[in-house]
């Protein structure tokens, strides 16, 4: 599960520079449809079963409408809109509206679980604010958080309509049935507005990036994710998430110059903080139920 952090943190620079030359829907959906085939591939592999029961196929496809279409295309989207250390702190806000499902579903969330969620979003505010003695937000700024405020939530929503199916089917054959779905519909999407042509463009070094954010960030990372819910339960696996945003800014700091400011630093241990503390909170109602 470390490992897997560190992957899918480090997809956050790498795709800000392949972004600078292609298209963000294309982007998205093509290098999802790559690692939904490297995921079909590790089930060949293993001799692990594929096939979808005719009952779940239409539950598939609705979530891979949001755990992977809508959720790429806000993802690639406000990628191009911000730097790649806003979206790997933003991203983390996934708990604060996990704890909010829940709470629309009838379980009780506590003060602290509040408190937490109304933490996180104060630091989602500093972040893009990005200044500690100044206001700064405009438009310019607000739209790529709000964009990923709703892949957050896209996210949320389909790890929690995810849980039923994991557990009866495998987490790693739901992943890579949504996974492979919804990158179909989004490349669809993605080809009726833009060119295959833009795949010229990128070049040698792009294009590794390219693939590399399609096989590692979301194939071997989704692998790690899979056995991680298998053998550590969910509550455990998100722990780990919380490295993700670590990952992503440190990466895009290092080697790809994206300015490591103090307000965003605070801002992300504050948004850190927040969802710590919703976790606490989720995992002690689940407990009492």
């Amino acid at each position: 599960m470390l490992g897997t952090a560190m992957l899918m943190g480090s997809s956050y620079p790498f795709a800000k520079d392949v972004l600078a030359v292609m298209s963000p829907l294309l982007y998205s959906s093509s290098r999802y449809v790559v690692a939904g085939l490297f995921m079909f591939a590790v089930l060949i592999v293993r001799r692990q079963p594929i096939r979808l029961p005719r009952r779940d196929w239409l539950p598939m496809m609705l979530l891979s409408l949001v755990g992977v279409c809508l959720f790429q295309a806000c993802w690639g989207l406000a990628m191009v809109r911000t730097p790649p250390s806003v979206g790997a702190i933003v991203m983390t806000t996934t708990t604060a509206f996990a704890a909010i499902l829940a709470w629309m579903q009838g379980h009780g969330l506590s003060a602290l679980g509040w408190g937490g969620i109304v933490i996180a979003f104060a630091g989602v505010v500093l972040v893009v604010n990005n200044s500690l003695t100044a206001v700064t937000l405009s438009l310019g700024n607000l739209d790529g958080a709000a964009i990923w405020i709703a892949a957050a939530l896209a996210w949320a929503v389909y790890v929690d309509r995810a849980v039923p199916f994991n557990l009866r089917l495998g987490a790693l054959r739901v992943m890579a049935w949504t996974t492979l779905m919804g990158s179909v519909v989004l490349l669809a999407v993605a080809l009726a507005v833009d060119s295959p042509s833009e795949f010229v463009r990128l070049g040698d070094r792009l294009l590794a990036y390219w693939l590399y954010t399609a096989i590692f960030p979301v194939g071997v990372a989704f692998l790690g994710i899979a056995a991680g819910l298998e053998r550590l339960g969910l509550s455990r696996v998100m722990l780990y998430m919380y490295l993700i945003p670590v990952a992503g800014v440190g990466l895009a700091a290092a080697f790809f110059g994206d300015p490591l400011t103090p307000a965003r630093v605070l801002g992300g241990l504050i948004v850190l903080a927040g969802v710590v503390l919703t976790r606490v909170a989720l995992d002690r109602a689940a407990r009492l139920r």
